[in-house]
């Protein structure tokens, strides 16, 4: 009777390769076969934790023009993140982290001005920076879906100069839970 040994090389990614060879463990030649699985992972059914919100409460910014200071006026927002974390889970905890944060001025025939990048984001009463992350912040409130947690946001401007005529901007920000 023959009998063959089995040896099995697991690496996990997210596509993961099995390579299973068998060898004759008691003839002089060996016998060598190799059999490919590919395996697909579905990430989403691997964690049960998720991200159910992550968004601001105004879902855009309009700017007031403060004339007599020649800026806009300061915006306060809230930044909601809810999870599907259940009470009773250990992992609290999440890391923010400021993407990206531009705003460019025009003249009235559409030309960029030299005004640019003079929107500042507080979260929190903490300034961030492109690149700045909050780790290990807590998800200290709790609903019906999960823990959550609510920042409060503040953008504030630079002045203007006087050959601005329009101006936009965007924020971008990431998180990942703690887990």
């Amino acid at each position: 009777m023959k009998r063959y040994q089995a040896i099995f090389l697991h690496p996990l990614f997210i596509f993961t390769r099995l390579l299973l060879v068998s060898v004759n463990a008691h003839a002089d030649a060996s016998l060598l076969q190799q059999f490919r699985v590919d395996t697909h992972i579905e990430l989403a059914q691997f964690f049960e934790r998720n991200i159910i919100k992550f968004e601001f409460v105004k879902q855009n910014w309009e700017l007031e023009f403060d004339g007599a200071n020649y800026k806009f006026r300061t915006i306060s927002d809230q930044l909601q993140l809810a999870t599907s974390i259940s009470e009773s889970d250990p992992v609290d905890s999440f890391a923010l982290t400021l993407v990206g944060n531009s705003s460019q001025c025009y003249d009235s025939s559409g030309k960029e001005t030299k005004t640019k990048g003079f929107s500042n984001i507080w979260v929190d009463g903490k300034q961030m920076l492109i690149g700045d992350t909050f780790i290990h912040e807590d998800l200290d409130e709790l609903d019906v879906q999960g823990k959550y947690r609510s920042l409060d946001v503040e953008l504030s401007f630079e002045q203007l100069t006087y050959v601005d005529d329009t101006c936009s901007g965007s924020v971008q920000m990431s998180v990942e839970l703690e887990i």
